[in-house]
């Protein structure tokens, strides 16, 4: 399920070195002196080293600044994964942002996003497998954005516990968002700071160039400064093989399943609770949705494709289906499944007619939001029925419909979710990932209700 990784590591590495806020350009500058040259960082896994990350800021001739970071990992038997972000700042006061790329490449799957600055903001360039759109995006960005978070500790330097609210530009969601960094302590190497990540807070000690030494997040992935040769030693590379975690025994029906209770392995030093309790329709979301529409580089909702695909399903006649179902239906109709084949994009994945758990639920994503409605993708754990049933690794999606959210599975064509599925939320992933990695994590049925 390579794209969960994507996003468990991708944007953990490449949020690091995007900290923002506002500050005096004579500090900003001498900061971005500092930061100048090329520096390699080794991925770890646990104990296996599983990829690397390189940074690099330069001045061209022309005075341009250039900052670059590359992140390059293989985890599981798939197709190793590149993440690449370039901004190029003008050489002349405010050193506005004029230029920006971002690449997501996994195997022969891309997609990009690359900004150009004018007069209404920035145009951006969107490019998703072989399909390509345009999208205006109001953006305002300088250099003393872009380090602003270094000047603060520098200029500042504030204690244990002090937070910074700070600005940042997502390039996979298309638009600046918020983020709160926290300095956890000042020490004779730096600072150790803190801040959000896709599955558990991001430690990272920084030396007093501002340059970060090593990043761990949960215990489970270490990134370390190095030097190049050690950071892109791929033979000492191990591919992890996929995240399966064992059931004693197969679910009968386990589609009318309404509530699972299911024991957990124990092991010393394990993290993990001693049984999960599994509800039919639960959901984690809560909120307006706000955050949860308008396009993105997964979701590419303003492509003609997708605006008809939204129109046939609204008004196609399916008795008293809500919106919601028309769209799980017609998401689950859209393409067939062929496990391990991701199509990388949605697009692509409507060109194939096939895809993967993740293809389907970003399509519905997509749809959703086309269609108005609030909606997001979830990544967790499902039944995996068989000779030798399992939990895998999963996706499927929640959207607000009416002003409740609600958890759908179109992969299963799932109305409502039942209850073998389990989002996973920040404090049970790290735990499950940190606990797998050492050893294999079993499951036990306890209870098992029927609708």
């Amino acid at each position: 399920m390579q794209r969960f990784y994507i996003v468990l590591l991708g944007l953990l590495t490449l949020a690091a070195f995007s900290w923002v806020d506002n500050a005096n350009q004579p500090t900003t500058l001498k900061i971005a002196k500092q930061l100048l040259g090329e520096s390699w960082y080794r991925i770890n896994l646990e104990k296996d080293h599983v990829g690397y990350m390189v940074t690099h800021a330069y001045i061209d001739p022309f005075g341009v600044r250039h900052f670059t970071t590359t992140t390059h990992f293989l985890i599981q038997q798939r197709p190793a994964n590149t993440l690449t972000k370039h901004l190029e700042f003008s050489p002349n006061p405010p050193f506005a942002l004029q230029k920006a790329t971002y690449e997501n490449r996994s195997g022969e799957q891309t997609a990009t996003t690359r900004l150009q600055a004018d007069t209404l903001g920035f145009n951006a360039t969107v490019t998703r497998g072989r399909v390509e759109n345009q999208l205006q995006l109001d953006w305002q960005y300088v250099l003393s954005d872009f380090l602003g978070f270094e000047h603060w500790l520098s200029s500042q330097q504030p204690q244990a516990g002090a937070e910074r609210i700070v600005r940042s530009p997502d390039f996979e969601r298309l638009r600046i968002t918020s983020k709160k960094y926290r300095v956890l302590e000042k020490n004779t190497l730096g600072y150790v700071v803190e801040t959000a990540a896709p599955l558990a807070a991001t430690q990272t000690q920084l030396d007093h160039n501002m340059k970060p030494m090593q990043l761990n997040m949960a215990g489970i992935f270490t990134i370390v400064a190095t030097d190049k040769a050690d950071a892109i030693a791929l033979s000492q590379m191990n591919n992890k093989t996929g995240y399966l975690f064992s059931l004693d025994q197969r679910l009968i029906d386990h589609q009318e399943l309404r509530r699972l209770t299911l024991g957990v392995s124990q092991t010393p030093g394990n993290p993990l609770p001693k049984r999960i309790e599994l509800l039919a329709g639960a959901v984690v979301s809560s909120g307006s949705g706000a955050n949860s529409l308008g396009e993105e580089l997964a979701y590419p909702i303003s492509h003609p494709k997708i605006q008809a695909l939204v129109q046939a399903a609204l008004t196609r006649q399916e008795g008293s289906a809500s919106i919601v179902d028309k769209l799980v239906n017609s998401s689950h109709r859209s393409i067939e499944y062929s496990e391990g084949n991701s199509a990388g994009s949605v697009i692509e994945a409507l060109a194939n007619r096939q895809g993967e758990c993740t293809d389907y639920a970003d399509l519905f994503t997509t749809l959703a939001r086309a269609a108005g409605l609030p909606a997001k993708t979830v990544y967790g754990l499902a039944y995996k029925d068989g000779a030798q049933p399992a939990f895998m690794f999963h996706a499927w999606n929640e959207v607000l419909e009416d002003g409740v959210w609600r958890a759908v599975d179109p992969t299963w064509n799932q109305l409502s979710v039942d209850a073998t599925h389990l989002p996973l939320t920040t404090d049970l992933a790290a735990s499950l990932m940190l606990a797998h990695s050492r050893h294999p994590v079993d499951f036990v049925i306890e209870q098992a209700l029927y609708n």
